[in-house]
């Protein structure tokens, strides 16, 4: 069974039939390892059922708590060559957007 699960440490040794794709942007560790430890809930893997990493999407929330204007960030989607085309983008695009709007509204409830 395919499984959309949160990014871990591990992950990033096992993405790169994602990140070798000539139309996905490469980052060093560093990079992705500063997101996962900012904004865990942003950064979602899915995973065929043979554990091949099919996809991911990282972002994080930008804005201004004292100004009521918070908002998620996409900074990168990808989906391996040979999962394209079975609407995983759009399910993470979707799962992130909840993600938002959750953080959104936990943010601006503690005040």
């Amino acid at each position: 069974m395919t499984m959309i699960r949160a990014f871990t440490c591990n992950d990033l040794f096992r993405f790169n039939n994602i990140n070798l794709d000539p139309l996905t942007e490469n980052n060093g560790i560093p990079f992705y390892l500063q997101y996962l430890a900012h904004w865990p809930e942003y950064f979602i893997v899915v995973e065929a059922p043979g554990g091949e990493l099919m996809g991911y999407i990282m972002g994080k929330a930008e804005g201004s708590v004292a100004r009521e204007e918070w908002h998620g960030h996409i900074t990168a989607l990808s989906v391996a060559p040979e999962f394209r085309r079975l609407v995983l983008a759009a399910k993470l695009m979707e799962l992130l957007e909840e993600i938002s709007e959750r953080y959104e509204e936990s943010t601006f409830q503690r005040h």
